[in-house]
């Protein structure tokens, strides 16, 4: 019966997802398809538990769960992403162990940081530092300069569409 399931439900697991905009190009696909089942089938022992109870349909309760679920791991992995140090400014990770190639990408990395310095306000500059060097929070930083976070995130998105504009042009 549990096998019978997710071939049931998975049309209901693909709409709640859809609602979360995460579609089948989304690079955690996979991730929230598994998280979603999980939920489905937790939910389902759940409610074959409680049958004798007057519950209503399982079908649009498991939808809201998973829903919910989805939601709450988005919003993990956002909170996740707004801590990390290093956000999407970096360009690469140092993969290679040649030392040749990795001065090669610290040289390029470091003009390409000297670029965008340049680009930059003083304040967005201090940011900057701040967030990639200091590895301080958008919390930390609001804190830091008595700024709401909203600005402090206006203030991100202006370095980082600077920085494209700069890696457009090499």
């Amino acid at each position: 019966m549990e096998e019978d399931i997710f071939t049931t439900y998975h049309p209901l697991i693909l709409g709640a997802l859809k609602k979360c905009h995460i579609y089948h190009h989304h690079p955690d696909f996979d991730d929230y398809i598994q998280a979603a089942r999980i939920e489905l089938l937790l939910l389902h022992r759940e409610y074959d538990a409680k049958k004798h109870l007057n519950q209503p349909p399982f079908a649009p309760y498991a939808y809201q769960k998973i829903y919910w679920r989805t939601l709450d791991l988005i919003r993990k992995e956002t909170k996740r992403l707004d801590n990390h140090p290093l956000d999407d400014l970096i360009l690469d990770v140092y993969e290679d162990t040649k030392e040749d190639t990795c001065l090669h990408k610290f040289v390029e990395t470091s003009d390409t940081y000297t670029l965008l310095c340049q680009e930059l306000t003083p304040f967005e500059t201090k940011v900057l530092e701040d967030r990639l060097f200091k590895q301080l929070s958008v919390t930390q930083l609001s804190k830091k300069y008595d700024l709401s976070r909203q600005t402090i995130y206006r203030v991100m998105e202006r370095i980082q569409k600077k920085y494209r504009k700069i890696e457009k042009n090499l």
